[in-house]
């Protein structure tokens, strides 16, 4: 190659060396934008949820009401081993059960649940309205 040869690529092959970087760093934008969303709405309120499920779990003391894992709904009746918690789920019946097995105090695992129940039911009273309203027009 002569010496106008190189220098008509180098002029050439710079801009395009440039463009190529710029969208590179365009094409990765959306990427690192997506996982940022991703980490906003989902992941970070989960932490902070979980964070504050550890904290109920762990200020648990005799007596208190917890939810076990499948659902079983007891009350602390011994907490002597920093492992293990005694249960009591009826009435003369206790069971041993692994202290990081407890889900979550009862009062709070009822809490969330009684808070979605009457969105449910709000829905499903307003899809009602709307079928009657719908049937009346008809009948007109």
């Amino acid at each position: 190659m002569t010496l106008a040869a190189t220098n008509l690529v180098t002029a050439f092959a710079g801009p395009l060396l440039a463009e190529g970087a710029g969208s590179a760093l365009s094409g990765v934008l959306p990427i690192v934008l997506m996982f940022a969303v991703v980490y906003f709405i989902v992941l970070r309120p989960m932490s902070r949820q979980e964070k504050d499920r550890k904290k109920r779990v762990e200020s648990l003391s005799k007596g208190d009401q917890v939810v076990i894992g499948g659902g079983i709904l007891g009350r602390i009746s011994n907490l002597d081993d920093p492992k293990i918690a005694v249960v009591e789920i009826a009435d003369k019946v206790k069971i041993r059960v692994l202290r990081k097995d407890i889900v979550d105090a009862a009062e709070a695992a009822l809490k969330d649940e009684k808070a979605a129940a009457p969105k449910k039911s709000e829905e499903k009273d307003a899809k009602e309205k709307e079928d009657t309203e719908a049937a009346r027009g008809d009948a007109r």
